[in-house]
């Protein structure tokens, strides 16, 4: 009988191992905070998902490392998925985290009684990115061309720190980091609630993750969404929580300026015709890069989104 009993165990298959887990990485925003909340009220473990989150809270960094592989997925504007794909094109995005409509900000000194504040001055934002967009929209706002601004590249992360030293008049930031800028003394001038659906986030996937780990993948994107209706039912426990996580002041963590998309937004921002909705905020950076030389060919939105996994 024991001889019989090794047998059988020497037959029996060995149990795979598990799938490596996926490494994510975030911008510290608050759109891309439902993952760690399912992580933490253990919405991932249910999904038999494993992650890996990293916080690097510097945005050209992490989307080097992303283009290096480094990570499996990023957390990252609309805009940024479409200038990645000049040297990653295989990648999607495959949730829409949130749209900003007022947490990203430019700031200056004072209030802005006219272009004569703006003219002449040095203006610091992400460069090639969402955050020109969004200057430009501004310059425009206020009869400013580009050419009469010194434009300065620079993350958002820097910008309170840029601006208190001097290097830069006026800047492009997002929360927390507009909060510090406003805390000492900086006067918000234009946010993206002046810009409906221009600055939509969300989950940016190499395709070779996507086709290794779809199980996974699918997990994930139902818990991110039941971690969205848990913080829109917990909204202050939900604040506690992440400033506890992240290590942040009470009062750090919020959703002002912020709307978090759950899975019905989702299926109608992905599906959305050409007045609104992913597609057509995607055509808008794909024509503003083309006009500014940085994106060769104009992509179709297939190139860009997946929805599958919205099940």
């Amino acid at each position: 009988m024991a001889a019989f009993s090794l047998l059988l165990a020497a037959c029996r298959p060995e149990t795979p191992p598990p799938p490596p887990p996926l490494r994510i990485a975030l911008d510290l925003w608050a759109g891309y905070y439902p993952l760690l909340l399912a992580e933490q009220q253990g919405y991932l473990a249910a999904e038999h998902v494993r992650v890996e989150i990293s916080l690097p809270q510097d945005t050209h960094r992490m989307l080097a490392d992303f283009a290096a592989r480094r990570y499996d997925a990023v957390g990252v504007s609309l805009g940024d998925v479409v200038t990645t794909t000049r040297v990653r094109p295989d990648i999607r995005m495959i949730l829409c985290t949130d749209e900003s409509a007022g947490a990203d900000q430019i700031l200056g000194r004072g209030p802005l009684d006219g272009p004569a504040q703006i003219r002449g001055r040095r203006i610091g934002t992400a460069l090639g990115g969402f955050g020109e967009l969004l200057v430009r929209r501004f310059l425009a706002r206020h009869g400013v061309r580009a050419d009469e601004v010194q434009m300065v590249n620079v993350d958002s992360a820097a910008v309170p720190a840029l601006l208190e030293r001097g290097e830069i008049d006026i800047g492009h930031t997002w929360e927390p980091y507009a909060a510090q800028a406003r805390a000492a003394g900086w006067r918000t001038w234009f946010t993206s609630a002046d810009t409906p659906g221009l600055i939509l986030d969300g989950l940016m996937v190499q395709m070779t993750s996507l086709e290794r780990d779809a199980a996974q993948w699918r997990g994930l994107v139902r818990a991110w969404f039941r971690a969205v209706d848990w913080w829109r039912a917990h909204p202050a426990e939900g604040n506690r929580l992440l400033e506890a996580r992240l290590q942040l002041p009470p009062g750090s963590v919020t959703l002002d300026g912020i709307r978090l998309l759950g899975r019905e937004e989702n299926r109608r921002v992905f599906g959305a015709g050409p007045g609104g909705g992913l597609p057509a905020a995607a055509q808008a950076y794909i024509e503003f890069y083309i006009s500014r030389g940085l994106l060769a060919r104009r992509l179709g939105p297939a190139e860009l989104l997946d929805a599958r996994y919205l099940e």
